[in-house]
């Protein structure tokens, strides 16, 4: 028993370490520069070891709770190691850079990530031309499109439109002022994509099932109808810059206002179980199960922007503020859903207490990111 208790104390330690470094990231970004937190932080050798501690924590906690007798759950918690292994292998093996090609030149290299090299690429690419799609009536471009000969075909690289051969990605980044060149972005990953996207097929599968034992059908349809309506008012917003324009935007941001919206109905019920002891044990209740669907679209959109991410600029992740609270907003409400693990959220009164100031942490992703720490998803 004791030893069960350590691994779980030692799991549940290193995810709050987590949130912590998290969260200091952020702010040594916003203080310093990106380049700072990414030499400090997010790109230095012991950030990874801290996520590779954590993977086997995981790993030691499946083991030790015994999870294979709960299969959803099992399942659920493999997902995320096999997101991390396909991570590392994308941070061991995986190679990026640019290469700038004007029109009818032949090049067949990128210049390195970090402007060192130049990494040959096993076919020849020709610039053709490159073009502009504006929304009509307007001089807002809709689309930035290069066209390109490789093995004799003609092919098309734009915004969230890729270009894959032999294990290559090539994107569309940029493009010269006089349009008579472009800058693309090439990725090479042939491991790591394959990885991580059968982690978050399983993820998938064990949210779903999950969903299905905890809340049912009707539950399922009471999360799908809103999510619905947010996406369909999403995607006919108009007109949108050229990497607004893909269903991926209203998925990605339609099941996450959902989840916020799930999230502040937790919070707002909280507050009020803490404040009324008679309706405490009710909303214990029904928040111990709205938790479910909450964190999991949360998980959901989070892991849609990723695969978003990926196809328009060749990365799962950024470590943008915005990125790095929403999943600080997750590690925070996995805790409350381990309550068998737990003791602490098996109380009523200490649940409420903490989903009430858990709160803190959307109010942080959804404003303090846009009005005090800015990034790429800030839009004022």
């Amino acid at each position: 028993m004791k030893t069960n208790k350590l691994a779980r104390d030692l799991s549940f330690g290193i995810l709050l370490l987590l949130i912590v470094v998290l969260a200091t990231a952020t702010v040594v970004e916003k203080l310093f520069d990106t380049e700072h937190a990414v030499e400090w932080i997010y790109g230095s050798w012991w950030f990874v070891v801290l996520w590779g501690i954590a993977g086997v924590m995981m790993l030691a906690f499946i083991v030790r709770a015994k999870l294979y007798r709960n299969l959803p759950a099992f399942l659920l918690h493999c997902s995320f190691l096999v997101i991390l292994l396909g991570g590392l292998v994308t941070y061991l093996c995986a190679e990026r850079g640019a290469m700038h090609i004007r029109q009818n030149q032949i090049l067949n290299y990128f210049v390195s990530e970090d402007g060192s090299r130049r990494v040959p690429v096993p076919f020849d690419i020709k610039m053709l031309y490159f073009d502009i799609e504006y929304h009509p009536g307007t001089d807002q471009p809709a689309d930035y499109r290069s066209f390109i000969k490789v093995d004799g075909k003609v092919h098309q690289i734009s915004m969230n439109k890729i270009f894959k051969k032999s294990g290559y990605r090539i994107y569309q980044m940029n493009y010269d002022s006089d349009e008579m060149g472009a800058t693309f972005l090439v990725s090479h990953d042939p491991w790591g994509v394959g990885i991580t996207y059968a982690g978050y097929l399983l993820l998938g599968i064990a949210m779903l099932w999950i969903l299905f034992l905890r809340i049912g059908w009707k539950g399922m349809l009471f999360t799908a109808v809103p999510t619905a309506m947010v996406w369909l008012y999403i995607s006919r917003i108009n007109p949108m810059t050229p990497i607004l324009r893909t269903p991926m935007l209203a998925a990605h941001v339609s099941v996450i206002m959902v989840a916020y919206m799930l999230l502040l109905y937790i919070a707002v019920t909280s507050i009020i179980g803490l404040c009324a002891k008679k309706r405490r044990e009710r909303f214990y209740q029904t928040n111990s199960t709205l938790l479910y669907p909450a964190v999991f679209l949360l998980t959901a959109g989070i892991f849609i922007g990723a695969v978003w991410a990926n196809i328009s600029w060749g990365r799962y992740w950024g470590w943008d503020a915005k990125e790095t609270w929403a999943l600080i907003t997750l590690l925070i409400y996995s805790l409350p859903m381990h309550a068998k693990n737990i003791p602490l959220f098996s109380d009523p009164r200490k649940f409420h207490l903490y989903c009430s100031i858990a709160f803190v942490a959307v109010l942080m992703t959804f404003f303090g990111v846009t009005y005090v720490l800015g990034g790429i998803h800030s839009y004022v």
